[in-house]
């Protein structure tokens, strides 16, 4: 078996190009607002009705269309392409971490501020962790001036993560910066690095994010996108009308990216708001059909996607955030699209380092289900070794299973596998204890991070800091320029 061959759809061909049809008269009609001149400038010379006293744009569905063409040529997905490309990345399934303000505190249960140890130590588990395929700063680091507080993050990635890394980039001059820290820690080669797109409001970008953007793809880098349409918010309640503005969102930045001529994606990171608390709900079944019909959307325009899903509303390591993740985490996998932002507790609530770590192992439980499959030859019929075993014969000392045991057998370090009698000789400690356990294994092990860049490449990157340090006020945008 070489994928999953079941997937869940939620969503009929009728259905899909109702919302592309519903997507493009809103954008046609409605239009979006994008205040920033230049942005402005291209889209009236691309056939774009333009209001500049406004800073918005009706975009004519023959130029939506266009940029559609141009990103991906009107091509499909197939199912076997979804699932390689949308859930296994190199034959593997695997997770990236979120990023947060906020730290939940193991041992106090309680909420702080991140600092520069904080950001140290995630990047040390994101290393260790095996199926965290990439890093970021897991927190913002309060304890240096907050205007330059991503390119710190980003700068700390750079000497110490041996895996792809990025960063919430705030500022266009945070931009140039970390470009600059790119370019050197991949030694002359082509950066890996884009910018995280996001809208600030219905139907809406504003002119910082806009001249992000334009500054990454002016340096020869895309940027991708990263909507996070909510229901009862900015989009409407019902969730095909919050798809509808999911999709906004994403064919205006495939807009921009067509007149800019680069590349940027489609994301299905809907959402709907918890209409009693106001807040932004990670783990309720809307979160699931969400990110069903956004990757049938999404792939059916052509894009690989990725959901908010395996996400939770619990504060907490607890029965209630294991469900909520593992449920939608399994049926994501089976709809064919990947997930990230692990280690988070609550909806952005505050980052954990036992959740990575317990995100970690489950993802290493799918893993095991999506990459490994049921191989059905000679070897593994074992007709032969049945055959020398016989009837009421044992299995268990055959060389056929010491050969097979350690691929065939899932075993976590994490996870109680063993009797209730051994359980509690063993402390009976649950999983978030076993994983603060963890925690501290590997922090035992392997902090302080070591360097993964020669001295020389860290003295030019200290002295960016330094001079990111000594001129603050370069980070502060001005308003007035875009417009």
């Amino acid at each position: 078996m070489e994928f999953i061959r079941a997937r869940i759809e939620i969503l009929t061909e009728e259905e899909i190009e109702r919302l592309h049809r519903a997507t493009l008269e809103v954008l046609e009609t409605v239009g979006c607002r994008l205040p920033h001149r230049r942005v402005l400038d291209r889209l009236a010379d691309a056939g774009a009705i333009v209001d500049r006293a406004s800073g918005t744009a009706k975009l004519p569905a023959a130029l939506v269309e266009k940029a559609l063409q141009a990103m991906n040529g009107g091509r499909r997905i197939s199912p076997q392409e979804k699932f390689q490309r949308g859930v296994l990345r190199n034959g593997r399934l695997g997770i990236g971490p979120g990023s947060q303000a906020n730290i939940i505190d193991y041992r106090s249960k309680e909420r702080r501020r991140g600092t520069t140890e904080d950001v140290l130590k995630g990047i040390v588990l994101c290393n260790e962790l095996p199926y965290v395929r990439s890093a970021m700063p897991l927190v913002t680091p309060s304890d240096v001036p907050g205007p330059v507080g991503d390119v710190y993050g980003y700068y700390l990635c750079t000497l110490y993560s041996r895996k792809p890394y990025g960063v919430y980039v705030m500022t266009p001059e945070a931009c140039r910066q970390i470009i600059r820290m790119a370019e050197i820690r991949s030694g002359g080669q082509k950066a890996r690095i884009s910018y995280l797109l996001e809208p600030n409001g219905a139907l809406s970008y504003d002119e910082f994010s806009l001249e992000n953007a334009i500054t990454f793809a002016e340096a020869g880098y895309g940027f991708h996108l990263g909507p996070m349409a909510m229901a009862g918010l900015d989009a409407p309640v019902t969730l095909a009308g919050t798809l509808v503005m999911q999709n906004a969102y994403n064919l205006i930045g495939n807009v921009i990216a067509y007149l800019w001529g680069v590349y940027c994606g489609w994301s299905g990171s809907a959402h709907t708001m918890d209409l009693r608390s106001g807040l932004c709900s990670f783990g309720s079944p809307n979160q699931v059909l969400l990110g069903l019909a956004a990757t049938q959307l999404g792939n059916w325009y052509g894009f690989e996607v990725g959901v908010n899903t395996a996400l939770t509303d619990a504060c907490v390591p607890d029965f209630q955030g294991g469900f909520e993740k593992g449920m939608s985490a399994a049926i994501t996998i089976l709809a064919g699209a990947g997930f990230g932002a692990q280690g988070i507790v609550g909806a952005d609530q505050g980052i954990s380092f036992e959740q990575l770590v317990i995100d970690n192992e489950w993802a290493s439980a799918l893993d095991h289900i999506v990459s490994h499959g049921i191989p059905v030859n000679e070897e593994t019929l074992a007709v032969d070794v049945i055959r020398r075993v016989g009837i009421q014969g044992n299995f268990f000392a055959d060389e056929h299973t010491i050969r097979h045991m350690r691929h065939t057998y899932w075993h976590s370090r994490l996870f109680n596998n063993e009797g209730f009698d051994a359980w509690v000789a063993r402390g009976a400690k649950d999983v978030y204890e076993r994983a603060h356990e963890e925690v501290q294994r590997i922090l035992a092990e392997h902090y302080p991070p070591q360097l993964v860049v020669s001295e020389d490449a860290k003295k030019e990157l200290d002295s960016i800091w330094q001079e990111c340090l000594a001129n603050l006020e370069r980070f502060q945008p001005d308003r007035h320029a875009y417009h």
